[in-house]
């Protein structure tokens, strides 16, 4: 079997695994269908280095988790022959163009995934971040000279001079059990959010939707379940107290497995992000979008969801304007009222056949393993 090393700078924490760090190891097991994959990652405290069954966790030893990386690959697997290297973008720097120099003299075919592009406005919000995306910007040109495809979640055909694998991201279906099929109530609507929350997913605009509904005289009970945590859980929150909607809109933290199945049975409809305008995008593929349609939940969402097909996003996304307005309360209820009033059929299994056929994972890095199997 060829052999593929997977490097994903990614923390994946197996006692609190988000979003990402699941990618990461539902990747690690499809690829390992076609090849034998090593995985070297972040552990909370440590580096972790996965092949089949042997798992080792290699101590920091209070290096830099991105320097001792380096040196791992560098000195103990540059030694190894791989027929194909799959690694994670974490912008570029001349440590990291040299790492794939490297490499690349064991490796037939080398493949780097961007997961957000474009991101220069996003990097450029804070000092530091002007500091890495000027590192980024000086070497990032070199990537051509190692890298044979870039994978991207964007429409480019190329990127940094480099031809580009145009996919979505994907999780895998059989894991994920959909929710039961809901009934339309008149008087009460649940939606759900679970994801990191940044300043892209824009949740502030549903929350100020919620109070501005109520402050003309709505009466249907909006309940929205906001799962997870992160960077804009205060302001959330502070904007729930302001407003006092502390019935309407409830904090849960970070929620998985069994805990997080009972907060989706209780959806109707559930939140992909508002506000991708913030950092300078106008399409995205994110994985709690996939999550969210195999459960078999329609979704409200500024842009179009990958999820579905075109015919399909009319169907079961409610998108709302690409702006900084409140989430209109009153056309979501008309939404909820079109997905369930006098559903003689299946909505919930209705959208997770219409999403497994297009971010099924077995589909979504179908392209790469094209790539990868192509003769040179």
């Amino acid at each position: 079997m060829k052999q593929l090393l997977y490097i994903a700078p990614v923390i994946i924490d197996f006692e609190k695994l988000n979003g990402v760090s699941k990618k990461i190891l539902n990747q690690y097991k499809v690829f390992s269908k076609s090849y034998n994959v090593t995985l070297l990652s972040y552990g909370p405290d440590c580096l972790y280095y996965l092949n089949n069954d042997f798992f080792e966790t290699i101590p920091l030893n209070q290096a830099n988790r991105r320097l001792k990386m380096y040196s791992f690959i560098n000195e103990k697997l540059s030694v190894n022959n791989y027929n194909f290297i799959y690694s994670r973008y974490h912008l570029c720097d001349l440590l990291f163009v040299n790492t794939l120099r490297i490499l690349g003299r064991k490796a037939i075919k080398m493949v780097v995934e961007i997961p957000t592009y474009p991101y220069k406005k996003e990097l450029l919000k804070s000092h530091n971040g002007f500091v890495r995306y000027f590192m980024d910007s000086s070497s990032n040109f070199l990537l051509r000279f190692f890298v044979g495809r870039i994978v991207t979640y964007s429409q480019d055909d190329k990127i940094y001079g480099i031809k580009a694998i145009n996919t979505m991201n994907g999780i895998i279906y059989e894991n994920v059990i959909p929710v039961q099929k809901k009934q339309f109530s008149s008087k009460e609507i649940h939606l759900i959010s679970v994801s990191m929350t940044v300043i892209c997913h824009g949740y502030d605009r549903l929350i100020e939707g919620i109070n501005s509904y109520y402050k003309l005289g709505g009466d249907v009970n909006i309940i929205y379940h906001l799962v997870g945590e992160g960077e804009e859980i205060k302001k959330y929150k502070d904007l729930v107290l302001k407003y006092g909607i502390e019935k309407h809109v409830l904090f849960y933290g970070f929620k998985t497995s069994d805990d997080l199945d009972v907060l989706y049975e209780k959806a109707d409809i559930a939140i992909n992000s508002l506000a991708i305008h913030r950092i300078g995008l106008q399409t995205e593929s994110t994985i709690k979008s996939k999550e969210y349609a195999a459960k078999g939940l329609p979704m409200v969402s500024s842009y179009t969801v990958d999820a579905f097909s075109s015919q399909d996003n009319s169907k079961y996304v409610y998108q709302i304007s690409a702006d900084e307005t409140p989430v209109n309360i009153n056309e979501l209820i008309e939404f909820y009222k079109k997905m369930y009033e006098n559903a003689d059929h299946n909505i919930t299994e209705e959208i997770r056949l219409a999403s497994e056929k297009r971010c099924d994972m077995s589909v979504t890095l179908n392209g790469i393993i094209e790539y990868f199997n192509t003769a040179v």
